[in-house]
Protein backbone atom coordinates (compact mmCIF):
# COMPACT_ATOMS: atom_id res chain seq x y z
CA UNK A 1 0.00 0.00 0.00
CA UNK A 2 1.25 3.24 -1.07
CA UNK A 3 0.33 5.39 1.80
CA UNK A 4 -0.21 9.30 0.98
CA UNK A 5 1.59 11.79 2.68
CA UNK A 6 0.83 15.56 3.66
CA UNK A 7 2.95 18.62 4.40
CA UNK A 8 2.78 19.19 7.90
CA UNK A 9 0.49 22.16 9.15
CA UNK A 10 2.72 25.03 10.34
CA UNK A 11 5.77 23.78 8.65
CA UNK A 12 6.90 26.57 6.70
CA UNK A 13 9.70 26.44 3.63
CA UNK A 14 11.21 29.13 1.52
CA UNK A 15 13.73 29.56 -1.41
CA UNK A 16 16.28 32.50 -1.33
CA UNK A 17 19.27 33.12 -3.40
CA UNK A 18 17.85 29.92 -5.15
CA UNK A 19 18.10 27.45 -1.86
CA UNK A 20 15.65 25.56 -0.24
CA UNK A 21 15.31 26.16 3.38
CA UNK A 22 12.41 24.20 5.32
CA UNK A 23 12.45 25.60 9.23
CA UNK A 24 15.48 25.49 10.15
CA UNK A 25 17.09 22.91 7.76
CA UNK A 26 18.51 23.96 4.39
CA UNK A 27 18.53 21.52 1.34
CA UNK A 28 20.25 23.85 -1.09
CA UNK A 29 19.77 24.43 -4.74
CA UNK A 30 19.37 21.20 -6.11
CA UNK A 31 16.29 20.73 -3.77
CA UNK A 32 15.11 23.95 -4.52
CA UNK A 33 14.11 23.04 -8.18
CA UNK A 34 11.69 20.85 -7.03
CA UNK A 35 9.14 23.80 -5.67
CA UNK A 36 7.00 25.17 -5.07
CA UNK A 37 5.37 22.62 -6.70
CA UNK A 38 6.33 19.68 -4.58
CA UNK A 39 4.55 21.64 -1.05
CA UNK A 40 1.37 22.06 -3.56
CA UNK A 41 1.46 18.55 -3.91
CA UNK A 42 1.66 17.28 -0.63
CA UNK A 43 -0.62 19.98 0.70
CA UNK A 44 -3.52 17.76 -1.12
CA UNK A 45 -1.71 14.36 -0.12
CA UNK A 46 0.43 11.91 -2.58
CA UNK A 47 2.33 8.72 -2.00
CA UNK A 48 6.19 8.49 -2.18
CA UNK A 49 5.33 6.97 -5.62
CA UNK A 50 3.51 9.69 -7.03
CA UNK A 51 5.63 12.29 -5.78
CA UNK A 52 9.10 10.64 -7.17
CA UNK A 53 7.13 10.47 -10.87
CA UNK A 54 5.84 13.67 -11.01
CA UNK A 55 9.08 15.90 -11.21
CA UNK A 56 11.56 15.00 -14.35
CA UNK A 57 15.19 15.35 -12.91
CA UNK A 58 18.48 13.12 -14.31
CA UNK A 59 19.12 12.99 -10.36
CA UNK A 60 16.51 10.24 -8.79
CA UNK A 61 18.08 9.52 -5.54
CA UNK A 62 18.12 13.24 -4.90
CA UNK A 63 14.35 13.41 -5.02
CA UNK A 64 14.19 10.16 -3.29
CA UNK A 65 16.30 10.89 -0.58
CA UNK A 66 14.37 14.29 -0.10
CA UNK A 67 11.12 12.58 0.20
CA UNK A 68 12.63 10.44 2.75
CA UNK A 69 14.29 13.06 4.92
CA UNK A 70 10.97 15.32 4.72
CA UNK A 71 9.27 11.69 6.42
CA UNK A 72 12.04 11.55 8.71
CA UNK A 73 12.06 15.09 10.03
CA UNK A 74 7.83 14.63 10.24
CA UNK A 75 7.88 17.87 7.33
CA UNK A 76 5.88 14.91 5.36
CA UNK A 77 3.31 13.40 7.63
CA UNK A 78 0.64 10.46 7.51
CA UNK A 79 -1.32 10.62 10.56
CA UNK A 80 -2.44 13.53 12.76
CA UNK A 81 0.79 15.01 14.53
CA UNK A 82 1.71 15.43 17.80
CA UNK A 83 0.47 18.55 20.23
CA UNK A 84 4.07 20.28 20.12
CA UNK A 85 3.94 19.77 16.10
CA UNK A 86 0.60 21.25 16.09
CA UNK A 87 0.91 23.84 18.12
CA UNK A 88 4.36 25.01 17.01
CA UNK A 89 3.29 27.23 14.41
CA UNK A 90 1.46 29.94 17.34
CA UNK A 91 4.71 30.92 18.45
CA UNK A 92 5.33 33.01 14.95
CA UNK A 93 1.28 34.79 15.53
CA UNK A 94 2.03 35.61 19.35
CA UNK A 95 2.83 39.10 19.81
CA UNK A 96 5.67 38.11 22.17
CA UNK A 97 6.67 41.42 24.10
CA UNK A 98 8.53 39.65 26.93
CA UNK A 99 12.16 38.96 26.90
CA UNK A 100 13.58 35.44 26.41
CA UNK A 101 15.22 35.30 29.64
CA UNK A 102 12.02 34.59 31.54
CA UNK A 103 12.25 31.34 30.72
CA UNK A 104 15.73 30.59 32.26
CA UNK A 105 16.57 33.35 34.59
CA UNK A 106 14.65 32.30 37.92
CA UNK A 107 13.76 35.98 39.16
CA UNK A 108 12.83 36.95 35.79
CA UNK A 109 10.52 33.98 35.68
CA UNK A 110 9.33 34.44 39.20
CA UNK A 111 8.37 38.10 38.41
CA UNK A 112 6.41 36.77 35.34
CA UNK A 113 4.24 34.16 37.35
CA UNK A 114 3.83 37.00 39.91
CA UNK A 115 2.05 39.03 37.15
CA UNK A 116 0.39 37.01 35.47
CA UNK A 117 -1.48 35.16 38.79
CA UNK A 118 -2.37 38.77 39.80
CA UNK A 119 -4.11 40.16 36.82
CA UNK A 120 -7.09 41.90 37.03
CA UNK A 121 -8.36 42.20 33.38
CA UNK A 122 -11.83 44.39 34.75
CA UNK A 123 -11.30 46.58 37.65
CA UNK A 124 -13.95 49.29 36.54
CA UNK A 125 -18.14 48.35 36.48
CA UNK A 126 -20.38 46.84 38.93
CA UNK A 127 -18.63 44.64 41.34
CA UNK A 128 -19.62 41.92 43.11
CA UNK A 129 -17.33 40.45 46.48
CA UNK A 130 -18.08 36.71 46.39
CA UNK A 131 -18.82 34.90 50.24
CA UNK A 132 -15.63 33.40 51.60
CA UNK A 133 -15.50 29.73 50.81
CA UNK A 134 -14.22 26.46 52.96
CA UNK A 135 -13.07 23.80 51.57
CA UNK A 136 -11.61 20.12 52.58
CA UNK A 137 -8.35 19.77 53.19
CA UNK A 138 -7.71 17.94 50.07
CA UNK A 139 -8.20 21.14 48.15
CA UNK A 140 -6.68 23.63 50.50
CA UNK A 141 -3.09 21.71 50.68
CA UNK A 142 -3.22 20.47 47.24
CA UNK A 143 0.82 21.29 45.59
CA UNK A 144 2.79 20.13 43.27
CA UNK A 145 5.09 17.56 44.55
CA UNK A 146 8.60 17.13 43.34
CA UNK A 147 10.27 14.65 46.26
CA UNK A 148 8.98 11.77 47.38
CA UNK A 149 9.64 9.49 49.61
CA UNK A 150 10.59 5.96 48.78
CA UNK A 151 7.68 4.25 50.67
CA UNK A 152 5.35 2.05 48.16
CA UNK A 153 2.27 2.73 47.26
CA UNK A 154 -0.27 0.43 48.63
CA UNK A 155 -2.61 -1.45 46.43
CA UNK A 156 -5.33 -0.02 47.94
CA UNK A 157 -4.31 3.40 47.13
CA UNK A 158 -2.97 2.70 43.85
CA UNK A 159 -6.18 0.74 42.48
CA UNK A 160 -8.35 3.90 43.68
CA UNK A 161 -6.24 6.34 41.71
CA UNK A 162 -6.47 4.67 38.48
CA UNK A 163 -10.28 3.52 39.31
CA UNK A 164 -11.24 7.06 38.92
CA UNK A 165 -11.13 6.34 35.03
CA UNK A 166 -13.08 3.04 35.08
CA UNK A 167 -16.49 2.25 33.58
CA UNK A 168 -18.96 2.60 35.62
CA UNK A 169 -21.01 -0.15 37.16
CA UNK A 170 -24.39 2.11 38.17
CA UNK A 171 -24.27 4.20 34.60
CA UNK A 172 -23.34 2.40 31.74
CA UNK A 173 -21.44 3.75 29.15
CA UNK A 174 -20.09 6.46 31.10
CA UNK A 175 -17.09 7.33 33.82
CA UNK A 176 -16.25 9.25 36.77
CA UNK A 177 -15.33 12.57 34.36
CA UNK A 178 -17.24 13.96 31.46
CA UNK A 179 -15.99 13.37 28.05
CA UNK A 180 -17.74 15.11 24.69
CA UNK A 181 -20.21 12.44 23.30
CA UNK A 182 -19.15 10.12 26.01
CA UNK A 183 -16.66 8.81 23.63
CA UNK A 184 -13.49 9.30 26.27
CA UNK A 185 -10.32 9.30 23.59
CA UNK A 186 -7.56 9.37 26.09
CA UNK A 187 -5.68 6.09 26.99
CA UNK A 188 -3.95 5.48 30.14
CA UNK A 189 -0.67 4.00 30.83
CA UNK A 190 1.11 3.54 33.95
CA UNK A 191 4.62 2.84 34.55
CA UNK A 192 5.55 0.85 38.11
CA UNK A 193 8.77 1.29 39.05
CA UNK A 194 10.91 -1.11 40.81
CA UNK A 195 9.55 -2.10 44.56
CA UNK A 196 7.52 0.87 44.64
CA UNK A 197 3.71 -0.43 44.60
CA UNK A 198 2.36 -3.31 46.48
CA UNK A 199 1.66 -6.25 45.34
CA UNK A 200 2.89 -4.83 41.36
CA UNK A 201 5.56 -5.66 39.70
CA UNK A 202 7.99 -3.49 37.48
CA UNK A 203 6.48 -2.55 33.92
CA UNK A 204 4.64 -0.21 31.67
CA UNK A 205 1.09 -1.34 32.04
CA UNK A 206 -2.28 0.06 30.08
CA UNK A 207 -4.95 0.76 31.92
CA UNK A 208 -8.43 -0.84 31.02
CA UNK A 209 -11.43 1.33 32.06
CA UNK A 210 -13.80 -1.60 31.14
CA UNK A 211 -12.70 -4.14 33.25
CA UNK A 212 -10.55 -2.12 35.79
CA UNK A 213 -7.23 -3.50 35.55
CA UNK A 214 -3.58 -2.83 34.03
CA UNK A 215 -1.93 -5.09 31.82
CA UNK A 216 1.72 -5.53 31.27
CA UNK A 217 2.62 -4.18 27.58
CA UNK A 218 6.82 -3.41 28.19
CA UNK A 219 8.83 -4.80 31.33
CA UNK A 220 9.67 -1.21 31.28
CA UNK A 221 13.37 -1.69 31.88
CA UNK A 222 14.45 0.84 28.92
CA UNK A 223 12.11 3.84 30.39
CA UNK A 224 14.85 5.76 32.55
CA UNK A 225 15.29 9.23 33.49
CA UNK A 226 16.38 9.37 30.31
CA UNK A 227 13.10 10.27 28.84
CA UNK A 228 12.87 13.32 30.71
CA UNK A 229 14.91 16.81 30.50
CA UNK A 230 17.34 17.28 32.88
CA UNK A 231 15.42 19.52 35.05
CA UNK A 232 12.74 16.80 35.98
CA UNK A 233 15.07 13.46 36.00
CA UNK A 234 15.32 14.00 39.97
CA UNK A 235 11.43 13.87 39.69
CA UNK A 236 10.94 10.80 37.88
CA UNK A 237 13.42 8.67 39.57
CA UNK A 238 11.61 9.39 42.77
CA UNK A 239 8.22 8.92 42.03
CA UNK A 240 6.55 5.15 42.55
CA UNK A 241 5.11 5.54 39.55
CA UNK A 242 4.40 7.58 36.33
CA UNK A 243 1.08 8.13 34.29
CA UNK A 244 0.95 8.87 30.83
CA UNK A 245 -2.34 10.37 28.72
CA UNK A 246 -2.19 9.70 24.62
CA UNK A 247 -4.93 10.96 22.49
CA UNK A 248 -6.55 8.41 20.22
CA UNK A 249 -7.58 9.79 17.42
CA UNK A 250 -10.17 6.76 16.03
CA UNK A 251 -12.28 7.53 19.39
CA UNK A 252 -13.24 11.05 18.36
CA UNK A 253 -11.97 12.67 15.14
CA UNK A 254 -14.79 9.94 13.38
CA UNK A 255 -17.69 12.14 14.86
CA UNK A 256 -15.94 15.55 15.87
CA UNK A 257 -13.04 15.93 12.51
CA UNK A 258 -10.30 18.04 14.17
CA UNK A 259 -12.28 19.25 17.04
CA UNK A 260 -12.14 15.56 18.29
CA UNK A 261 -8.18 16.55 19.07
CA UNK A 262 -8.93 19.38 20.89
CA UNK A 263 -11.87 18.09 23.06
CA UNK A 264 -9.71 14.74 23.83
CA UNK A 265 -6.92 17.83 25.19
CA UNK A 266 -9.72 19.09 27.33
CA UNK A 267 -10.08 15.72 28.59
CA UNK A 268 -6.39 15.07 29.50
CA UNK A 269 -7.17 18.12 31.45
CA UNK A 270 -10.03 17.11 33.45
CA UNK A 271 -8.47 13.57 33.98
CA UNK A 272 -5.34 15.14 35.35
CA UNK A 273 -7.54 17.06 37.70
CA UNK A 274 -9.40 14.00 39.02
CA UNK A 275 -6.03 11.86 39.49
CA UNK A 276 -4.78 14.47 41.69
CA UNK A 277 -7.72 15.05 43.52
CA UNK A 278 -8.36 11.72 44.72
CA UNK A 279 -4.37 11.15 45.21
CA UNK A 280 -4.60 13.97 47.46
CA UNK A 281 -7.44 11.81 48.92
CA UNK A 282 -4.82 9.01 49.49
CA UNK A 283 -1.86 11.30 50.98
CA UNK A 284 -0.35 11.10 47.55
CA UNK A 285 2.08 13.38 45.75
CA UNK A 286 1.29 14.44 42.00
CA UNK A 287 4.22 16.28 40.17
CA UNK A 288 2.21 16.99 36.30
CA UNK A 289 5.68 16.68 33.36
CA UNK A 290 4.52 19.41 30.70
CA UNK A 291 7.11 18.34 28.37
CA UNK A 292 9.55 15.17 28.13
CA UNK A 293 11.77 13.60 25.38
CA UNK A 294 8.61 10.77 24.96
CA UNK A 295 10.26 9.97 21.47
CA UNK A 296 13.29 8.18 23.03
CA UNK A 297 10.33 5.86 25.16
CA UNK A 298 7.56 5.51 22.29
CA UNK A 299 8.53 1.92 20.85
CA UNK A 300 7.48 0.57 24.40
CA UNK A 301 4.05 1.17 24.36
CA UNK A 302 3.75 -0.71 20.95
CA UNK A 303 0.95 1.86 19.78
CA UNK A 304 -1.17 2.58 16.49
CA UNK A 305 -0.56 5.70 14.47
CA UNK A 306 -4.19 6.68 16.05
CA UNK A 307 -2.60 7.28 19.45
CA UNK A 308 -0.44 10.30 20.45
CA UNK A 309 0.97 11.04 23.51
CA UNK A 310 -0.61 14.00 25.77
CA UNK A 311 0.92 14.43 29.48
CA UNK A 312 2.53 12.56 32.41
CA UNK A 313 2.20 12.73 35.95
CA UNK A 314 4.58 11.12 37.96
CA UNK A 315 3.19 10.11 41.56
CA UNK A 316 4.46 8.88 45.03
CA UNK A 317 3.96 9.31 48.68
CA UNK A 318 5.01 13.14 49.60
CA UNK A 319 8.25 13.54 51.26
CA UNK A 320 7.17 14.76 54.05
CA UNK A 321 10.34 16.77 54.80
CA UNK A 322 9.60 18.89 51.95
CA UNK A 323 5.77 18.83 51.74
CA UNK A 324 4.20 22.11 53.20
CA UNK A 325 1.33 20.60 54.64
CA UNK A 326 0.67 20.37 58.42
CA UNK A 327 1.81 16.67 60.21
CA UNK A 328 -0.70 14.36 61.89
CA UNK A 329 -0.01 14.74 65.74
Amino acid sequence: MNEIYYWSPGVQFYVKEEELYVERFRYGRQAAQFFPEFYYMAQNGAGTDDLEKRFETDNKSLLKNLIQDFIKKKILVCSVITPKELFHSQTRLFENDYPETIRFVKEELEEFKKEQSGRELVKDGLTYILKDSYYCNDIIYRETVRKFSKKPITYHSFSRILGALQNREDRKGTRYYPSAGGLYPVDVYVLVKPGRVEGVEQGLYYYNPVINGITLVDKGENITDKSQFITNQEIFSGSAFTIYFLYNARCSMPKYSGMGYYYGILDCGIMTGLITRISEEEGIGTCSIGDMLYGKIESCFHLNKSQLFLHSMECGYKDEAESEQPKEK
